[in-house]
């Protein structure tokens, strides 16, 4: 579990003792100190699995160069004794104060000597004008905790389930309330010990996908589920048997769209999402959309003026962006750990052949059927784009030929897409999926100028996306980097165990929520990065209908970039294009007799006869 972090504002009171009689505060002196320095910190777990003082030493303070001993580290004397030692430092590259490696001698803990420490720290790190003054501790020294506490520090949400660890803590204490603050010293909002925060009322339309959201409302402690959606009835019975009868069913979308709620989740089908997430925006909902976020510019144009025009949020629940190794990618890249971005890889390879029968309930017309190789490319582009955080500006695309096993799927395009996408930058990414490759992989690989993160290979069976591998310099041309792997645990996961991806369902409908109730620290997909991560597929596949030559992505933030695409329907959707269809397939659209969704529609009611007598048995 992450520590606690808390800060102490410089320009707010702090608890201030006088120093007893008998006490007093020096310098640390590196020629005797470090045995006292020790004999302070003992018993603590920080310094427990350390062989001796020096390994000590080294680790805690000498590893950190913004600490200079003689000037930092302040002992706590008493007749004469060293009794209890702190560390005060500031980091030169934030101006951020720390209060370090507090400890207090054994046999003299309990007796209230740390707020000496504690209160001497603030004086020096005030002197030094720091912006703000952080320190990390944890629920299992609750004495340390009272003591920052009572010294003016204030928690920080800066992780998750922060708030519902603090509030435990209020409880606990008996404080009644307390300031909580953002990572970057700003005020986030009020904690009260008996105060929990309404939940955010969330309302499903697809009982099928919709069901892992669904659960989410029921494991999660920031959601609850009021209303689901669905036109077939016997998907809402399914849900009613599970969810009951506190939650409103309804089979109208207008209907459903007029229930008290404060986000309306769109599980429906991939070609349907942007119609129904304008209506939504317009209703005054805030949005959470599965994939994919549209299908043409011009519902792309629409999508993007119905958010700003709203004011609401629109989230998109690509989960692949929150599956395990990429969460820890972004995290060590956001940190600086990789330096400057320059290269990404992603591949979503879905052999889905097993399956594809039900995905495409054996309809020629599906829209499953219709699709380009490129139309679900955010699986794949997605975690590449969060990661760099960068805008993708042209696309060159290239498409694999059709197949054997394309045509016994009833699928009418290339079994899989790559893209060659440049970004704003320079750097450039390398993007591969599709639904009809022999073989399965989910792998993403990112390159900077100081090192590499990479998930694990699936062909090699060695965790997949549960995996990240580590190959960083600490400086440009030190080529002094080792291959290490990261765990790949956090706050929430634990929680998450059991949902969907890898627990990224989880994840994506922890942040929906959070963003919903204000807090800015969420990690959420917004409507401009959803258009980065689908555009580069959707022009790619321009890009090989006009012989693999590259496509500019416009920038849909820029509204006088919109006009030339406002009336643009390119798709393959023929109830949406109208004149402007394009074929499935770049060469053409394979004929695919009706005997094949004869035989899978047979395959297909066969497996629901048996899943129904499954269920009647049980």
């Amino acid at each position: 579990m992450e520590l606690l972090k808390l800060y102490w504002l410089p320009d707010t009171p702090c608890f201030d003792p006088p120093l007893p009689a008998d006490c007093s505060l020096r310098p640390f002196d590196p020629q005797k100190d470090l045995p006292d320095w020790y004999a302070c910190l003992r018993g603590g777990a920080l310094i427990d699995d350390c062989a001796t003082a020096a390994d000590a030493f080294a680790r805690e303070i000498e590893a950190i160069p913004d600490i200079d001993p003689a000037r930092d580290v302040l002992f706590l004397e008493r007749g004469g004794e060293a009794v209890g030692t702190v560390t005060a430092f500031v980091y030169a590259d934030s101006n951020i104060g720390d209060v370090h490696m507090v400890g207090v001698r054994e046999d003299c803990r309990g007796q209230g000597l740390a707020k000496y420490l504690i209160a001497a720290a603030q004086r020096m790190l005030r002197e030094r004008n720091v912006r703000f003054v952080s320190l990390t501790t944890g629920e299992s020294r609750p004495a340390a905790l009272r003591a920052y506490l009572r010294a003016g520090f204030l928690p920080v949400d800066y992780d998750y389930r922060m708030q519902t660890r603090w509030e435990a803590l209020l409880r606990k204490f008996d404080i009644d309330s307390i300031q909580m603050l953002y990572e970057d010293g700003t005020p986030f909002k009020m904690l009260y010990k008996d105060k929990t925060d309404p939940k955010v009322r969330i309302g499903v339309l697809g009982a099928g996908r919709g069901m892992t959201i669904m659960e989410y409302c029921r494991a999660g402690d920031n959601a609850e589920l009021v209303a689901v959606c669905d036109r077939d009835p016997a998907c809402l019975d399914d849900a009613r048997e599970r969810f009951g009868d506190g939650v409103a069913y309804y089979t109208d979308f207008d209907a459903f769209l007029s229930h008290e709620m404060d986000l309306v989740v769109l599980a429906n089908y991939a070609n349907a999402h942007a119609p129904l997430a304008i209506r939504a925006l317009n209703a005054g909902k805030n949005v959470f959309s599965e994939l994919l976020p549209v299908q043409t510019m011009q519902e792309a144009v629409a999508l993007v003026e119905a958010v700003e025009r709203s004011g609401k949020l629109y989230i998109y629940g690509e989960n692949c962006c929150f599956m395990p190794a990429v969460r820890a990618m972004r995290k060590q890249f956001r940190s600086g750990k990789m330096g400057a971005f320059q290269y990404g890889e992603g591949e979503y390879m879905h052999n889905c052949e097993n399956d594809w029968h039900h995905h495409s309930h054996s309809d020629p017309n599906h829209w499953r059927n219709t699709m380009t190789a490129f139309y679900y490319c955010t699986h794949s582009i997605g975690p590449l784009i969060h990661v760099s955080g960068l805008r993708p500006v042209s696309v060159v695309g290239f498409e694999a030929p059709f197949n054997r096993k394309m045509y016994r799927m009833g699928a009418k395009a290339g079994p899989f897409g790559m893209e060659v996408i440049t970004l704003e930058n320079g750097a450039f990414l390398k993007s591969l999926h599709g639904v009809g490759p022999v073989k399965y992989s989910l792998w993403y690989h990112c390159e900077g100028d100081l090192g590499v993160l990479e998930s694990a290979r699936n062909i090699q069976n060695a965790g997949g996306v549960q995996t990240l591998y580590v190959n960083c310099d600490s400086r440009e041309g030190a080529d002094d980097g080792a291959i290490t792997s990261l765990p790949l645990t956090d706050g929430l996961s634990e929680y998450a165990e059991g949902f969907d991806h890898g627990g990224a369902d989880y994840y994506l409908l922890y942040h929906a929520c959070e963003a919903v109730k204000g807090n800015k620290q969420a990690e959420i997909i917004d409507v401009y990065e959803a258009m980065d991560m689908f555009l580069p597929g959707l022009f790619a596949y321009f890009s090989v209908l006009a012989g693999n030559t590259p496509q500019a992505i416009p920038d849909l933030r820029d509204p006088a970039q919109r006009e030339r695409w406002r009336n643009d329907r390119r798709c393959t959707d023929p109830a949406v294009a109208g004149d402007q269809l394009l074929p499935s397939y770049s060469k053409g659209n394979p004929e695919i007799p009706q005997e094949i969704y004869d035989g899978l529609r047979k395959k297909l009611e066969a497996d629901w006869a048996k899943k129904k007598e499954e269920k009647k048995q049980s």
